[in-house]
């Protein structure tokens, strides 16, 4: 429970962008709003819905985000790349008991859904995921649904 705790700390963050970059602006605005932690696999098997954290992850227009859970709330800076593929997203945690670490991982948008696969917390670039698999691996997927705003 530890090791996706310290993984949920690193969603919930700022994002980083890259002044001028028309493809990176792109992606930050559809990244925009509250997201909700709906699904979560490690080493290979999907959690039971009933040991999903209540975890949200609220994404604003200036690229900052905050990241919430029952007992804890913290930021990080986190920077995406949409013209790789699979997406990769990178973040470094500025508050909480990981502050300074990083983690890599890739991502996908459809709709209102937003998976990501990441690194713990520490992990060089080079362990970045390739895909969406957790199978023999420390990563772990997380599956966000967009929240409805009234």
């Amino acid at each position: 429970m530890q090791r996706i705790i310290g993984v949920l700390v690193v969603l919930a963050t700022p994002l980083l962008v890259a002044a001028g970059d028309d493809d990176v602006q792109k992606e930050i605005k559809a990244l925009q709003g509250t997201w909700k932690a709906v699904a979560l696999e490690a080493g290979g098997n999907p959690l039971p819905k009933e040991a999903i954290p209540d975890f949200t992850y609220t994404i604003g227009a200036d690229g900052k985000a905050t990241g919430k859970m029952a007992q804890s709330e913290y930021t990080a800076t986190m920077t995406v790349n949409p013209k790789k593929s699979p997406k990769t997203i990178d973040n470094v945690h500025e508050s909480g008991s990981q502050k300074g670490k990083g983690q890599y991982g890739v991502y996908k948008l459809e709709g209102d859904k937003l998976t990501v696969c990441m690194t713990p917390p520490g992990r060089a670039e080079g362990d970045r995921p390739k895909d969406f698999t957790t199978k023999g691996t420390t990563n772990m997927v997380f599956v966000f649904e967009r929240v409805k705003t009234p």
